[in-house]
């Protein structure tokens, strides 16, 4: 299998590039496909963890049901949304604070957004924690910290949860704060819910995996451990799905063991749990936190069967994932490195190419790999298309894929 190393020149920002005139990139197709990040808009198919925003922003405007506590697993970087918008070639959408935003381009929600930041103040804790997930959803990071001042910790559940998700806000926004593991590691110990005891500890297990300190996350994944049978106390529903994710990060912070046992036992029952869970769903939004853990678990069962060059993932995992998530450039990277491990060079390029038509950095990366998978079957000219795609989703690309 080749390394589709994604080559750039770090030395040139990303928000100071030029972007050269589009031949390959469709980008009115780019900007349908993130239509939550622009507009706050329902259309579909989009990426999973763009939805997040439109329920959101329904939860607020009142369409939705009344507002609950927001489970969602993935946050954005702080620069996805600026990823897709500049690509997109709609710069007027650019701004560092959604009151920025052209009145023209306003829709009724992001007006809905606009008048709550203002309201900040006066809102309840469970309508603030709506607000600063929707704000992280859309990249807003710094508005958050500007909303949340100086952090306070509190015994009332719904307090603790928006605590929890400025937490998250201020993790993306500097991943070398001692703050964010601060306030995960108390939330770990002293949260009301044992939903959000288990997720913060989890938090902490999932950064400091990637950080390669597997001694502390190893204390925090016995402290999630721990707690793991305190969510009979939950809804059914939830406790599943935390369950499920817990595993998923077990199976995570295990690699480092160089044992897969253990790693393969930790996905079954993350599977397993996500399969209790679809039973239990009644309403939409639980039903797009079922659908976003499925996508996650498929996604992570076919990066260690690359990685491990092993064979454990469910035998539909491709088919099922391009149905959750049929145009998120991250899960179809996943499925086209998976397909060329395999060496099926013409699924992977079909895979990589519909990566790369949704953008952000990942689609870049995309059109690279697209473009190697290309040569390897004897398509010059696709190759090429592939390459020129790739500029032109990041002018900073370095070298002939």
């Amino acid at each position: 299998m080749p390394a589709f190393t994604h080559l750039r020149d770090e030395s040139r920002p990303f928000n100071e590039l030029s972007f050269p005139e589009v031949t390959v990139l469709d980008v009115g197709e780019l900007r349908r496909r993130w239509s939550a990040w622009f507009d706050l808009g329902d259309s579909a198919p989009v990426p999973l963890r763009s939805r997040h925003a439109a329920y959101l922003a329904r939860m607020l405007t009142g369409e939705a049901d009344p507002v609950t506590s927001p489970w969602f697993s993935t946050v954005s970087v702080t620069s996805a949304r600026y990823q897709v918008v500049v690509q997109a070639r709609s710069r007027e959408h650019l701004c560092a604070h959604p009151a920025e935003l052209p009145q023209a381009l306003r829709t009724p929600r992001w007006r809905v957004l606009i008048e709550h930041v203002s309201r900040w103040a006066e809102l309840p804790a469970s309508e603030q924690a709506i607000v600063v997930s929707l704000l992280t959803q859309l990249g807003f990071h710094r508005t958050v910290m500007r909303l949340a001042g100086t952090l306070s910790m509190s015994a009332e559940a719904s307090r603790q949860q928006l605590v929890y998700e400025i937490g998250r806000a201020a993790f993306q926004l500097n991943r070398k704060s001692p703050v964010p593991r601060e306030i995960f590691g108390r939330l770990a110990e002293q949260a009301a819910r044992p939903a959000l005891r288990v997720l913060s500890a989890l938090q902490l297990v999932s950064a400091l995996s990637r950080g390669r300190d597997h001694k502390s996350a190893a204390h925090w994944l016995g402290v999630a451990t721990r707690e793991v049978d305190e969510l009979s106390r939950e809804p059914a529903w939830l406790a599943h799905l935390v369950t499920s994710r817990y595993h998923r990060a077990a199976a995570l912070h295990e690699l480092s063991s160089g044992d897969l046992e253990p790693v393969i036992a930790h996905m079954r029952a993350a599977l397993d749990h996500d399969d209790t869970l679809a039973g239990l769903i009644d309403d939409p939004v639980r039903a797009h936190y079922q659908h976003e853990n499925r996508g996650l678990v498929l996604e992570a069962y076919l990066k260690l069967d690359t990685f491990a060059r092993t064979a454990h993932a469910p035998a539909d995992a491709v088919g099922q994932l391009q149905a959750l998530d049929p145009v998120d450039p991250e899960p179809l990277y996943a499925i086209g490195a998976y397909r060329a491990g395999l060496e099926d060079w013409q699924g992977a390029r079909e895979a990589f190419w519909q990566a790369a038509r949704s953008g952000t950095l990942r689609g870049a990366e995309a059109a690279r790999a697209a473009a190697v998978c290309s040569r390897n079957l004897g398509f010059e000219g696709d190759a090429e298309l592939a390459h020129r795609l790739c500029l032109e989703l990041d002018p900073a690309a370095k070298d002939t894929p």
